[in-house]
């Protein structure tokens, strides 16, 4: 029987407290994640209740509805049968009226869940582009290593160009979000990315001739892949804009501001904040190297195993910097590698629920849920709506997750491009990561699927 989404985007809608305490919406791959005037006007629990509803959560600045796979049809539902506006189309936030000491005690609260927001918000909306970048890169390794593919041939040049085009143009990508996110002008945020990249700029650092501007000298770096300065000259580009917005006359102010930004915003990008983002980039890329030199299987052990734990709080976005960082300066990522099983453990658990289930209830949450984890790589359905609920599966999922990420830790366990993982890219991963990756799977998957069969299953509902 079809779903009935506008019902259910009716019911959430009511109980964020209206329309008229939203201020945005947007969503990710699985949660609805609203922008509230005030969150204390939601009802947690009647949502938690609601048929269709798997968790709800307060983070990153966001109140967020978990939904599952059908996110995508419940967001549509909301702003068919509401006045609610998605991300980015907004208003400017109405100001708190509240007490002084509530606001300064609000802002200590949301400093940390405020720097993830602001990093889901820049990197979420072409996650699903990056993805698929990433998979045509790790097919074209697979293709290439069985002598199916020539490296020589145009074929798999136009294709190489396809799958690594967002990520030599990353901060083109970066400035049309951090710009929206940040308040600036995105197409001149974009505007500014495109200097950073642009060929003469590019060649002038690749000869590695002495630079000036105005006879200040500049110090390039190689901006194509980077994320950090563009980042942060889209922070400065929306200050700057506000500025000029307050000293220039609105009726010249559309002619001159622009002109302004290009004037001001990026020379102090080139000769300011490139080179402090650049060694911020290369300092933060040798710190992880040396830890996971000293104790990789420590290292490994740890990040894996918190992996579904940092998934619950979304606080795992923040890592997607670093990553991006780790591309740009080392040209690979060695941090995410380590999770590479942890999708598989979790579908594993979930699956032995599912099998060991004896309600009709419990075995169509827990059978949806595990497919949704090893064919699409979306773990909150089988995370919130099976294993939190029994706990020890998830302390088990956790550990054995650990095992895999030692693993991948002793082994180096590396990737060139940003992937989805699932059982249908496990040839990709094999191309891409190498021989220990799958074993880090096969670990995490069989540990996970025999100890929840045998040992986590206690406390499953009696069959209906």
């Amino acid at each position: 029987m079809a779903k009935n989404f506008e019902q259910l985007a009716k019911n959430i809608v009511a109980n964020v407290g209206g329309e008229e305490n939203v201020i945005s919406l947007t969503h990710c791959v699985t949660r609805l994640r609203f922008k509230l005037k005030d969150e204390d006007k939601a009802d947690g629990t009647k949502l938690s209740a609601m048929q269709g509803v798997l968790k709800v959560l307060q983070s990153g600045g966001q109140y967020q509805v978990v939904i599952g796979k059908d996110v995508t049809d419940v967001y549509d539902a909301v702003l068919r049968t509401s006045h609610i506006t998605a991300a980015g189309e907004d208003g400017p936030a109405k100001q708190d009226t509240g007490s002084k000491e509530e606001k300064t005690e609000k802002k200590k609260e949301k400093i940390g869940s405020a720097l993830v927001d602001v990093i889901s918000s820049i990197f979420m909306p072409f996650m699903g582009a990056f993805t698929g970048c990433g998979l045509l890169k790790g097919l074209l390794v697979l293709l290439t290593t069985m002598g199916v593919l020539s490296t020589e041939s145009s074929t798999y040049t136009f294709l190489y160009a396809a799958g690594d085009s967002i990520f030599y143009f990353m901060p083109i990508f970066l400035a049309y979000t951090a710009g929206k996110k940040f308040g600036a002008k995105p197409f001149m945020s974009m505007v500014i990315a495109c200097t950073m990249v642009y060929p003469t700029i590019t060649t002038l650092y690749q000869s590695g001739d002495g630079a000036d501007f105005l006879g200040i000298p500049v110090q390039l770096i190689s901006y194509t892949s980077s994320v950090l300065p563009i980042i942060f000259a889209c922070f400065f580009q929306a200050k700057f804009e506000k500025l000029c917005d307050k000293l220039i006359p609105k009726l010249v102010r559309g002619i001159f501001t622009p002109l302004l930004v290009l004037l001001v915003v990026i020379p102090v990008s080139l000769i300011v904040i490139g080179p402090v983002t650049g060694v911020i980039g290369d300092v933060l890329a040798d710190v992880i190297q040396k830890v996971l030199q000293v104790a990789p299987a420590v290292g490994g052990f740890a990040f894996a195993a918190l992996w579904p734990v940092m998934i619950i709080f979304g606080v795992h976005w923040a890592f997607i910097p670093i990553v991006m960082n780790n591309y740009a300066v080392l040209g690979y990522d060695n941090l995410l590698p380590l999770t590479v099983g942890c999708n598989f453990g979790i579908a594993a658990a979930t699956l032995a629920i599912f099998l060991k289930a004896r309600s009709v209830e419990e075995k169509e949450i827990a059978g949806s849920a595990s497919i949704s984890a090893l064919i699409g790589g979306v773990t909150e359905p089988a995370i919130y709506g099976v294993l939190l609920k029994y706990k020890l599966p998830f302390i088990i999922v956790c550990l054995a997750n650990g095992i895999g990420g030692a693993i991948c830790g002793i082994f180096h366990v590396t990737r060139t491009a940003q992937m989805t993982v699932n059982v249908l890219t496990l040839p990709a991963v094999y191309a891409m990561y190498g021989p220990w990756a799958i074993v880090s799977v096969a670990i995490s998957t069989v540990a996970s699927f025999l100890l929840v069969f045998l040992f986590g299953c206690k406390n499953l509902k009696k069959e209906n």
